[in-house]
């Protein structure tokens, strides 16, 4: 490839989430050479993947503030060996630490990767929003992976509309297949344990669909960031028999086949989560709030349903009708499949990114 740019994705996490699943994607799809991936954690899931381009560690195993500002310098430094034209920061603390060390520090271009929409008023979003208009003249660029967050930082961070650009998730289509529904009814939810994630609100949801269907199996997969909150209130409810948390879970496609629902009950704005991807390429219709960046992924009656804000009654209602019209579930799963072939190919956002890479 001519003119091929370099570029070092590097994380603030050695932990598997939506970001590292993605991002890491996007770099083994990629030419030789044309994606690094690092981190700035030295354990985690994340280094023990075994794919093309392996995750460098850039961290200690013993973490503290001092260990993380040195790791972000052995990134810096390992970007300016492999002559980078571009570091890929995803990660609020590691960006606005490698953008300081820039002042005093020769870097390649920063780029911030913002892989959720800070538009809330919670106390991270509003520090974000802060510290983006005080470090725009140190990033070379954002790239956001939905409209709204793109929207986000243009109407209130400050940041300039030529230097922003949205590329949402892609995944390889090609390694999915349409589902065929299974015997079973099984609710899948993927996310890690936050509170931003909805998780203990939507036990009620849970409930409400329990008291009127006992022939179901919900199941809610993730890393547990809530030190066994949503396990003890589970308890506390007595739904032990209706829902299993089997954790972090590396290959969730074997999940996937085996559900007939996929919900997403976050309670603030997403970027563009990938497990809903991965569900609609399977055939899954997807119930979830109308949110911002969830509202750019499901199309409502087509590809699932989006529920008022905080509707409990009304998501429990949805996953009722589903289960009860096996012709409707089908329906909008085939429709989710479609879309996701069209508009969400991993393809599509290798090409995207090139672009930008090669425009900024």
């Amino acid at each position: 490839m001519l003119n091929q740019k370099r570029t070092l994705i590097l994380f603030s996490s050695s932990e598997i989430g939506g970001a590292e699943k993605t991002l890491s994607r996007l770099a083994n799809s990629g030419e030789e050479n044309e994606f690094y991936l690092g981190s700035l954690i030295g354990k985690g899931e994340l280094l023990k993947q075994k794919n093309k381009i392996k995750v460098i560690s850039f961290g200690y195993r013993n973490v503290n503030k001092l260990n993380f500002i040195r790791s972000c310098f052995n990134s810096i430094k390992f970007s300016k060996k492999i002559k980078a034209d571009y570091i890929y920061i995803c990660g609020f603390k590691a960006c606005t630490i490698i953008r300081i060390l820039s002042i005093f520090y020769k870097t390649p271009k920063i780029i911030h990767a913002i892989r959720w929409n800070p538009i809330s008023n919670n106390k991270d979003d509003r520090i974000f929003r802060i510290f983006e208009r005080f470090f725009v003249y140190q990033t070379y660029g954002w790239i956001c992976n939905s409209k709204s967050a793109k929207n986000t930082l243009t109407s209130f961070c400050g940041v300039p509309k030529n230097r922003t650009i949205y590329i949402y998730n892609g995944i390889n289509v090609s390694k999915y297949n349409e589902n065929q529904l299974p015997k079973k009814n099984i609710v899948l939810t993927l996310s890690n344990f936050a509170l931003r994630k909805g998780i203990i609100e939507y036990l009620n949801v849970i409930e409400m669909v329990v008291n009127k269907n006992k022939n179901i199996k919900f199941i809610i997969a993730g890393r547990d960031d809530m030190k066994g909150l949503v396990q003890k209130e589970i308890k506390k409810r007595r739904l032990e028999n209706f829902i299993d948390t089997p954790g972090f879970v590396n290959e969730t496609s074997n999940l996937i086949k085996k559900s007939k629902i996929m919900v997403m009950p976050s309670l603030l704005p997403e970027g563009c989560p990938t497990s809903v991807l991965e569900g609609m390429a399977m055939g899954l219709p997807v119930v979830g709030y109308n949110i911002k960046g969830l509202n750019e992924l499901i199309i409502d009656n087509k590809t699932g349903f989006l529920v008022p804000f905080c509707d409990e009654k009304e998501m429990a209602n949805k996953i009722i009708k589903l289960l009860l019209n096996p012709d409707l579930m089908e329906k909008l799963g085939t429709n989710g499949y479609n879309e996701v072939r069209r508009n969400f190919s991993l393809d599509e956002m290798l090409n995207k990114h090139r672009n930008v890479f090669n425009s900024f």
